[in-house]
């Protein structure tokens, strides 16, 4: 669950009472009687949202709409710069406006974590540049510390969150260096908090910075360095290339530093040495398009899709009691929604990114394809999170199997990490091993398939061609259950906001199914707690 819809969930900060409102109008059915109906039920949110002190200007609603992941829309302004500067001058004014974006989304500290950050991990990839070519030490041991230096400052930067000032302290830090924290947890006049409520302890300032790094842009710093050492170690980018001011500017280009698309070093420096020639004013239209598109997306999920979907999750018990769940398709298509709340939310920031770049005439990888048109696990990976998933392939899963690893255990492995880069936690582990066996599986299935096909005498190969002549009927199916596998999983990793998490209803998914089975043979059970 994206931080955004975490904080829908539990909703116990007033500027969602209005939300929830709206939300439980829907769920109760008055939204659905008639269209007319539903439109007065939503000009209601929107009045009561601006009138009942849930929201009582614009600075409220404005930050509760373009917060998470949408805090990008703040480089608009720093945008326009960047399309005033020459050629040669444009990787350091994309230093600049992104340090500038840092200091005002961030914090004023924040930035020059940043960029001490960005400089060892430069100091570090050029010593690792000589070291792995070495052939007096250990093979391993260069790459091995690669590792242990990218990975080991990932989960510093969790922990820092544990640095507290004493309460005296920290309030004193609150009102007297506002500049320190972040938006949503520091008081301006033209700013409103949603980070903690007036009258309550202020957030500590490291907790501020470090507790979503999902949104700080730690996630994808870290996903960069993966890929950017792994080319040097396969020499692939020449010492040339690589200098302090492309690795800066590599790492700070605000659109994709939050949370994507993540580009590789190599590619991003070729568009910025060619964004020149490339801009145009098709490229500009679309590129405002773009971020049209995501801005839509972002705004038809927050006030009207998640509301709809986790009010209705809430209020159902789906979690805490999904046996009370009648319908059994309930408890299959709302992990489905939920998963829909994210990609909305997800893809929404990802249209902005590459609007953004468009602009400038930089071409951003895309990252998401219509994930929900995927037949197989495999093809949904190379349609969801599409510059993440790339780099896992490229960088883990294909080495593993290079050195002779089994691909089951390479595809765990790879998940794993896929997992952990989400949330260092056992729960997004498991979801890794989960879905890595799920995907192996399906990979199975599918070299046997083509087996099948290379030996038309076989008995199951002409039920298998008598099969497939019903279509789209088999691609229905195959559409059906890899939905339900995809999304499904998810509920290894998600909870309600409040602790209880998504198992109750992964045992009542099969639970319900099997009772029908072995009642069918006369046996009766239940399987109910």
């Amino acid at each position: 669950m994206s931080p955004y819809l975490s904080t829908l969930a539990q909703a116990t900060l007033p500027e969602l009472d209005a939300l929830r409102q709206y939300r439980d109008a829907l769920i109760s059915g008055r939204a659905f009687a008639d269209w007319q109906s539903l439109w007065a039920s939503f000009t209601g949110f929107l009045h009561d949202l601006w009138t009942s002190g849930a929201v009582s200007d614009w600075r409220q609603g404005w930050m509760l709409v373009f917060s998470d992941r949408f805090l990008v829309v703040y480089f608009a302004p720093l945008l326009l710069l960047l399309l005033l500067l020459p050629q040669r001058h444009l990787r350091s004014g994309i230093i600049v406006t992104g340090l500038l974006f840092m200091t005002y989304v961030f914090g004023a500290m924040y930035p020059l974590i940043w960029l001490a950050q960005c400089v060892i991990f430069y100091k570090l990839s050029e010593q690792f540049s000589i070291e792995v070519k070495r052939k007096d030490v250990l093979r391993w041991a260069p790459p091995t510390a690669a590792i242990a230096c990218v990975g080991g400052w990932y989960i510093v930067s969790m922990m820092l969150t544990r640095i507290h000032f004493s309460g005296p302290t920290n309030a004193w830090m609150s009102e007297n260096l506002t500049f320190l924290y972040p938006l949503g947890a520091r008081v301006y006049p033209w700013e409103s908090l949603w980070a903690w409520e007036p009258g309550k302890q202020p957030m500590q300032l490291f907790h501020a910075l470090f507790f979503l790094p999902q949104v700080n842009g730690i996630v994808i710093f870290t996903i960069r360095m993966m890929s950017y050492f792994s080319e040097i170690k396969r020499d692939t980018i020449p010492p040339t290339q690589r200098s302090l001011t492309k690795f800066l500017a590599f790492s700070t280009f605000a659109p994709t530093m939050i949370a994507g698309p993540i580009e590789r070093y190599r590619e991003f420096n070729h568009e910025i040495d060619h964004c020149h020639a490339n801009r145009n004013w098709r490229e500009m239209t679309y590129g405002l398009f773009r971020i049209a598109l995501g801005l839509g997306k972002h705004l038809f999920n927050i006030v009207v899709f998640a509301p709809l979907v986790y009010g209705w999750v809430l209020n159902s018990g789906y979690y805490s009691h999904p046996e009370n769940i009648r319908s059994y398709w309930a408890l299959l298509i709302s992990i489905q929604l939920q998963v829909f709340c994210l990609y909305l939310n997800f893809s929404g920031y990802s249209d902005v990114a590459i609007g953004m770049g468009r602009v400038m005439g930089y071409r951003v990888i895309e990252n998401f394809d219509r994930y929900w048109l995927s037949c197989s696990l495999t093809e949904a990976w190379r349609r969801w999170h599409i510059s993440f998933s790339f780099i896992l392939r490229d960088y883990f899963f294909i080495p593993l199997v290079r050195r002779g690893w089994n691909v089951v255990l390479a595809l765990m492995i790879t998940f794993a990490v896929c997992g952990l880069m989400h949330n260092l936690a056992p729960s997004f582990v498991l979801w890794g091993l989960v879905m890595g066996g799920m995907v192996a599986i399906n990979q199975r299935w599918s070299r046997w398939m083509r087996t099948l096909d290379r030996q038309p005498h076989r008995a199951l190969s002409a039920v298998r061609r008598h099969w497939m002549r019903l279509q789209p009927l088999p691609r229905l199916c195959a559409w059906f259950l890899t939905m339900n596998c995809l999304c499904g999983s998810a509920l290894v990793i998600m909870n309600d906001g409040g602790g209880i998490q998504g198992w109750r209803v992964i045992w009542e998914i099969v639970r319900r199914p099997t009772a029908a089975l072995l009642n069918l043979f006369g046996v009766e059970w239940q399987g109910i707690p």
